[in-house]
């Protein structure tokens, strides 16, 4: 079968103002991590204010033509933290990196498949990101938004879900043709039976989230009726998966940890992941905090899974750190995130000691693919664990959620973080007729409290069956009228 991608347009979807206030990583030395949070201010000013929206028409050999859609939260301070560039150069230099990727994208020549046509068009985009100084997770991102609208059409060309393309190879998956070493691998022999469809939410612990009502008084209180501490979350969703942000410094980390590990125990078999996003720049530092965990805190220890990403990218890929980081992963598997920029970077990365990779939608779903291989090779040709993480605070409903569950779905991952609804009160961004289809085709996936929608989170997991739909998890088209074009997009 042959294809040829016909046109593609980006829009954005505005966000409101955030309803609590959020900190992760370095932003958490500020003050001590046991101390209360900070007093919320009136109304949390969100960066970005908005998570981009493609459309896609691919035309098939035969003539037939298919929208394909995707949809991600350009969050450039994550993707590149780098202190060179200010607070403004980096929106501006991100959105101009998805303006050229566009460009790569349409200049494509008809193609065999969507994994032949993000394999060229993803090459080039990196080069251009070197070119301008960009992260390699800048670029990632960049390819990553056009790749799954293309997906998307293809699965709508061919009457597919995602899963049903897969597994019959229609996306033309192939890891041998990227890593020698992974030629043997079928994708299609690596999936589950049938996709899973209810998976547990990984509720995340910002720096500055109120733990209990004693942190939180009356006066700082949003009091819109959704619950604002983490014991209220407990509560009412019965969440047992928790991640929780560290901030680089070991001691002040160990007592808020401590603090958290009072409420979570309280759950029911609780399980605790811990995300350092590149805060501990000195690895005798991290490796403090895993041993104070392993001393004195040894149910809290029990009950962690894995270490998320403490180091910066490049010293997570520095071979000389291979010694002490095998000394901690014998004792915590560690999981990399943001220094999975580059397609090796995975294979690399194990090689110096980590275990896990995370799977984010916005740094490739091929590349999630070819890392599901990779689990795969080193549990058969080692004897260490790996493994693939479910990760990505920032998705919003609608396609950038539902692409996210679909592909969760896919790889069998049963828990997820999962709680930026927590930031927003529920899905005011949607208009009335978006919500009304929602309501008709996602019963499952969400819920209704007080005139507005929310993600149904019962007993601590959501049941997302609906998005076994057509194409890449969505049912059906955003009202493309009411969303802003990319080029009229101001506000960052």
């Amino acid at each position: 079968m042959s294809y040829r991608l016909e046109s593609i347009e980006i829009f954005v979807r505005a966000l409101p103002p955030g309803r609590m206030r959020f900190v992760l990583g370095k932003a958490g030395r500020d003050s001590s991590q046991s101390a209360k949070p900070k007093p919320r201010p009136p109304a949390q000013k969100r960066r970005p204010g908005g998570f981009l929206v493609t459309r896609a028409i691919v035309v098939d050999g035969q003539g037939r033509r298919a929208v394909g859609m995707s949809g991600d939260r350009p969050s450039y301070g994550w993707l590149d933290k780098r202190p060179q560039y200010s607070g403004s150069e980096k929106p501006a230099r991100l959105l101009a990196l998805v303006k050229a990727a566009r460009e790569v994208y349409l200049a494509a020549p008809a193609f065999a498949s969507p994994f032949a046509i993000w394999r060229s068009c993803n090459r080039e985009i990196q080069r251009l990101g070197r070119e301008a100084d960009h992260e390699p997770l800048s670029a990632s991102f960049a390819s990553a938004l056009f790749e799954r609208a293309i997906v998307d059409a293809v699965c709508r060309l061919h009457d597919a879900t995602l899963f049903e393309a897969v597994k019959n190879d229609l996306l033309g998956v192939d890891p041998g043709e990227v890593f020698p070493q992974l030629k043997d691998i079928r994708i299609a022999s690596l999936l589950p039976k049938k996709p899973r469809t209810r998976i547990f939410v990984r509720h995340t612990v910002g720096g500055a989230d109120p733990l209990t009502e004693a942190d939180w008084p009356k006066e700082e209180r949003v009091d819109d009726g959704e619950p604002e501490t983490l014991e209220e979350y407990i509560s009412r969703d019965g969440v047992r998966f928790f991640k929780v942000k560290v901030s680089g410094d070991p001691e002040g980390d160990f007592d808020r940890l401590q603090r958290i590990w009072q409420v979570v125990m309280h759950a029911e078999d609780p399980v605790v992941t811990l995300d350092g996003n590149e805060s501990y720049d000195d690895l005798d530092s991290f490796s403090r905090l895993v041993e104070l965990l392993e001393e004195k805190a040894p149910g809290l220890f029990q009950h962690m899974l894995f270490i998320e990403q403490p180091m910066p990218r490049a010293l997570t890929h520095d071979p000389a750190t291979t010694k002490k980081i095998h000394k901690i992963a014998g004792k915590k598997d560690l999981v990399i995130d943001e220094a999975d920029g580059e397609l090796d970077a995975f294979p690399n990365a194990f090689a110096i000691g980590y275990s896990g990779v995370s799977h984010k939608n916005c740094k490739g779903f091929f590349k999630s693919l070819l890392n599901l291989a990779w689990c795969h090779h080193f549990e058969d040709t080692t004897d260490r664990n790996a493994f693939m993480s479910g990760e990505d605070l920032s998705n919003m409903p609608l396609v950038p959620l539902h692409q996210d569950y679909a592909a969760l779905g896919l790889l069998d991952i049963d828990h997820c973080e999962r709680n930026g609804h927590h930031y927003t009160y529920g899905m005011p961004f949607l208009t009335a007729q978006e919500k009304r289809l929602t309501r008709e085709h996602h019963p499952d996936l969400y819920t209704e409290r007080r005139g507005e929608m929310f993600l149904n989170i019962q007993d601590g997991a959501v049941d997302c069956a609906s998005l076994q739909t057509t194409g890449f998890g969505v049912a059906f088209e955003p009202e493309w009228e009411h969303l802003i074009p990319f080029e009229e997009w101001e506000e960052m």
